[in-house]
């Protein structure tokens, strides 16, 4: 029977105590059937268990976003907008852990077509990437994690995904940067 007043899907009958888990299982469960945004509202609907400061916020294109602890951005940045040194040191010490390389992009590209007369020192956020992609987005504002992704380098074999074998602990060692 169909109750429009529902607060919570039951879609999950073996709840796992990891996030990452229970959001990769309830994917599997409704296959292809639901968009990103319909996978996200169900995803909400359901009863997801926080993780390590970490809360879900949505699902797109293989990434669960998360929310995270409210952060001083003076602790994230030095005064040329890089990462600061802390925070570098405890990324470096999760992707070599995790078997990801480090990468520190700008949150915003510059434009070439427009310059600014007066470059601004542009924000860098954290990437973890294993050979293929982005496995992890740190940022003061939100965490995104693949969990959905390549398994090959090849152009054809990319365009199909597969859940990644992320580690339990991932969330937890991701918790060190969003401590104060």
């Amino acid at each position: 029977m169909n109750n429009p007043n529902a607060t919570h899907a039951d879609v999950n009958p073996k709840p796992s105590l990891h996030l990452l888990d229970n959001i990769r299982a309830i994917r599997a469960g409704v296959g292809d059937g639901l968009n990103d945004d319909e996978l996200t509202h169900l995803l909400r609907r359901t009863i997801l268990p926080g993780e390590a400061g970490f809360v879900f916020l949505s699902y797109s294109d293989g990434f669960a976003t998360l929310t995270v602890p409210h952060q001083e951005l003076a602790n994230w940045y030095s005064e040329t907008g890089w990462i600061a040194a802390d925070k570098e040191r405890i990324a470096k010490a999760i992707a070599e852990k995790h078997q990801l390389s480090l990468s520190e992009p700008p949150d915003e590209t510059p434009s070439s077509l427009f310059p600014p007369s007066d470059p601004p020192n542009f924000h860098h956020h954290l990437e973890l990437s294993n050979r293929w992609e982005t496995v992890v987005l740190a940022h003061p504002y939100y965490l995104k994690v693949r969990l959905f992704g390549a398994t090959s380098a090849i152009l054809y074999a990319r365009l199909a995904q597969s859940p990644l074998q992320l580690s339990t602990e991932l969330l937890q060692d991701l918790s060190a940067l969003y401590q104060a």
